[in-house]
């Protein structure tokens, strides 16, 4: 194994370490709430070196979610979203996480390759517009696209992660987000 992939396997278990108390730790390991996929793409070279940075606004709304308040609407070709947080440091993750996935987006750099959800998006991303509007408190996000198969993909991304992450933090983070019902590769 080269050293930059031993390494970036050491810093991604020291983050997760962090993150967890032991009890919740050795759940995650031992009990099937990382998959073989998780273990894969952990080990992979499917991790950027920009990931590292994306990962400490991840930490803090992931160790913080309960502070944090979501509302989706569903569009007709997509979804708007409101992402806040009384407290301004957990605001200011929420923005710049916000800004690096758009980046993300943007240049197919993919994020959570051992999600099938993720996996799909990020095949798919040169079909999404995103509009973002900074709000005082968090983030106003316009999510988008003319493809319906996309939209789907668009919508289970809102409703099943990013809303289920806000809700329940660390522990739904380390899950895998099934496809949509009725999206067709």
């Amino acid at each position: 194994m080269k050293m930059s992939k031993i390494l970036l396997f050491l810093s991604l278990g020291l983050f997760l370490l962090s993150c967890e108390s032991e009890t919740d730790q050795g759940h995650m390991m031992d009990h099937g709430m990382m998959d073989d996929d998780m273990r894969r793409s952990m080990m992979s070279d499917n991790m950027d070196p920009e990931m590292m940075e994306d990962m400490h606004p991840i930490r803090e709304m992931l160790i913080n979610h309960e502070q944090i308040d979501r509302r989706v609407e569903d569009l007709n070709n997509g979804v708007k979203t409101w992402t806040t947080s009384e407290d301004p440091q957990i605001a200011a993750a929420i923005q710049k996480h916000v800004r690096q996935m758009h980046e993300r987006i943007k240049k197919n750099k993919p994020i959570r390759q051992m999600d099938p959800l993720f996996r799909e998006i990020f095949k798919h991303s040169d079909k999404i517009e995103m509009e973002i509007e900074d709000l005082e408190n968090g983030v106003l996000v316009i999510e988008t696209s003319d493809d319906p198969q996309v939209v789907k993909l668009i919508r289970q991304h809102a409703h099943r992660a990013v809303s289920e992450f806000a809700e329940q933090g660390m522990q739904r983070a380390m899950e895998p987000t099934p496809l949509p019902e009725g999206y067709q590769e």
